[in-house]
Order: C-alpha cells, then structure tokens, then sequence
C-alpha cells in the first residue's frame, strides 16, 4: 500500500498581531477570615480565583472613586 501524501498547504490559523500587555506589580494586605469567604464566594461570578476576585474589586472601587475615569481636556 502507498502511504498517503500529505499536502503542504497553510491554511487554517494565521498570526494574529497581540496586544500590549500592562505593566503589573503584585500588592499584599490583610484580610479577615470573614472577608476572604466572601471573597471565595465571588470566585467564578467576577473572576477565576482570589487574586482575580480581589483585582477587579480593587479595580471597581478605584473607578466608581473617579480616579480611573478618562480625563476629558
């Protein structure tokens, strides 16, 4: 039996241009045990894990506070 050749053809998935990553820094605090359950309550409704959870709070509260709001000049 003849093996099958196979075509050298390119087609399907092209290189897509990325996107610019943020620069990040890791920040530490405390919490309470009764903070850090409400936390892990939120894990898969606003993020994937604690970290992420506690980020987009974090981030939430710095934008209703107005200092994420686009300055308009």
């Amino acid at each position: 039996m003849l093996k099958r050749e196979s075509k050298n053809t390119k087609k399907g998935l092209k290189e897509k241009p990325k996107a610019p990553k943020a620069e990040t820094v890791t920040v530490k605090g405390t919490i309470t045990k009764e903070q850090r359950e409400l936390i892990r309550k939120l894990i898969g409704k606003i993020g994937s894990n604690e970290q992420d959870v506690v980020g987009k709070i974090l981030t939430l509260w710095l934008y209703n506070e107005g200092f994420l709001k686009i300055i308009k000049t």
